[in-house]
């Protein structure tokens, strides 16, 4: 049985609700800050060790408070399951706030639970908006937003977009993106950023970071395809490319076939880009991760291409 001061230290407490590899990364900074206070709830949105607990590791993160198994479901499936199971937990222990990241299926379910429950919530990165209504992610910030008593929007035009919406400007603030204190903390040392340049064979400023991942880009074996193909041009430029790639990606990239990355898909004498693992260290770690050479006909974990070295770049 819950005791008063049980109820009371539940009331002191600050949920936040996650559940996907981003999430984990831009909310690290605020649930290190609020310490003993902060209680983790995962949906379970990203559930494999690469993609949810190594994170929690490399953000010096302890595990999760609560998982709720809610992967692999469809979106509405998904966001239904996670607001059934968070509403129990709020019932059981109420938090003084919620807060929410980004526009996931996960932060979503967050939103709706905190509204459902009467607790204050608060949308980390908020007024984003791409206006293309074809993305499930714009569904569901656009509804976060309207739902937020505090919105966070990382920069003035965030924020006007907010406004616009007739989304009252009190509840509005600039304040920058967690991303970037995330960032900062990732950051090796510089003699172990210059060690991991030296390794690549790139130098500062000159190479290129590229990443796939939205659906009408990762899923579109065409523009996959074009995209890939540009890439391997930059390379074929001098430019260096350094290519963390999602394991859904990385699967797409297979389909497409062995010469997709490289001279065969491209044409002769083409280089392709630097396929690396998307590896728990920050986005400066997926780019400058170690690489291990690739097997003939298969989209490797990790690929160094022939890329020109910039030292012999026209």
């Amino acid at each position: 049985m819950r005791t008063r001061a049980d109820a009371a230290a539940s009331a002191r407490t600050v949920a936040f609700v996650l559940g996907t590899r981003p999430e984990i990364v831009k909310l690290a900074p605020l649930v290190r800050r609020f310490g003993a206070q902060a209680r983790v709830l995962h949906t379970g949105q990203h559930y494999d060790h690469e993609m949810s607990a190594a994170f929690f590791e490399a953000c010096g993160l302890r595990a999760p408070d609560v998982m709720l198994g809610t992967g692999g479901l469809p979106r509405a499936r998904q966001i239904g399951s996670a607001l059934g199971l968070l509403d129990e937990v709020f019932d059981d222990e109420r938090p003084a706030a919620v807060v929410v990241q980004g526009d996931t299926n996960s932060a979503l379910a967050g939103a709706l639970a905190a509204n459902a429950r009467e607790v204050p919530l608060v949308h980390v990165e908020a007024g984003l908006r791409s206006h293309d209504r074809r993305m499930p992610e714009e569904h569901n910030r656009i509804l976060i937003d309207h739902l937020s008593d505090v919105l966070c929007a990382p920069t003035a035009g965030n924020l006007a977009n907010l406004i616009a919406e007739g989304i009252p400007a009190d509840r509005c603030h600039v304040t920058g993106n967690t991303v970037v204190e995330a960032l900062v903390a990732a950051l090796p040392a510089p003699d172990r950023r210059a060690k991991i340049l030296t390794d690549f064979g790139v130098e500062p400023g000159r190479f290129v970071l590229a990443t796939i991942h939205r659906l009408e880009n990762a899923d579109d074996p065409d523009s996959l395809r074009l995209i890939v193909g540009h890439l391997a041009e930059l390379a074929a430029l001098g430019w260096p490319v350094v290519f963390p790639v999602h394991p859904r990606v990385r699967d797409a990239l297979a389909a497409l076939g062995p010469g997709v990355l490289g001279p065969r898909a491209l044409g002769s004498g083409v280089p392709g880009p630097r396929v690396v693992e998307p590896e728990a260290m920050g986005l400066v770690r997926w780019a400058l991760g170690p690489w291990r050479p690739a097997s003939s006909g298969a989209i490797p974990s990790a690929t160094r291409s022939s890329c020109p070295s910039p030292r012999t770049a026209p």
